[in-house]
């Protein structure tokens, strides 16, 4: 991305781009930052009342996974997300692991460091399933994907000893 690309498809000259941005990065933080109020605010739009809070999430997430290719990628995918995560909080996935902790009473009693162990098993879990709709290698229907998150917080119950 550039300024003179950026110019070139809004039919105008750099300056104004200038003007508003002091710099390329300005921009791209910019835009940034409104593609993950974007995903955070379709992600929520998912709700199915069966299902818990962070489960809502993290479909949401599956099919803005399918329907928003480029910013899913750009989002979760791209080198620029390095970038922007070391000035910036992750929220997409703290939003996300706020919602993780309601699913189960029990995340609220057990260590932090458990919890976020839990919770980035499970991340990886769904965000490699969100990449591989995203990528087209696999169109899985929803009531699977949700049968295979919600198997694997069992298994991931089990083994940190919330269930028996």
């Amino acid at each position: 991305m550039t300024a003179r690309n950026i110019a070139r498809r809004l039919h105008c000259s750099t300056q104004p781009i200038y003007s508003a941005y002091g710099n390329m990065d300005e921009l791209k933080e910019e835009l940034f930052d409104r593609a993950i109020n974007f995903a955070i605010g379709t992600m929520k739009t998912y709700k199915n009342e069966q299902n818990s809070p962070a489960m809502n999430l993290i479909l949401g997430c599956l099919i803005f996974s399918h329907q928003e290719k480029h910013l899913f990628r750009a989002l979760y995918l791209s080198d620029y997300r390095a970038v922007y995560l070391s000035n910036h909080t992750d929220r997409l996935n703290e939003e996300i692991y706020v919602a993780f902790l309601q699913i189960d009473d029990r995340l609220q009693v057990i260590e932090e460091t458990r919890a976020r162990s839990m919770y980035l098993k499970i991340m990886t879990y769904w965000l490699g399933i969100s990449t591989m709709i995203n990528t087209n290698i696999s169109e899985l229907d929803l009531d699977e994907a949700t049968r295979m998150l919600e198997e694997m917080y069992k298994l991931l119950s089990v083994k940190e000893g919330l269930m028996r």
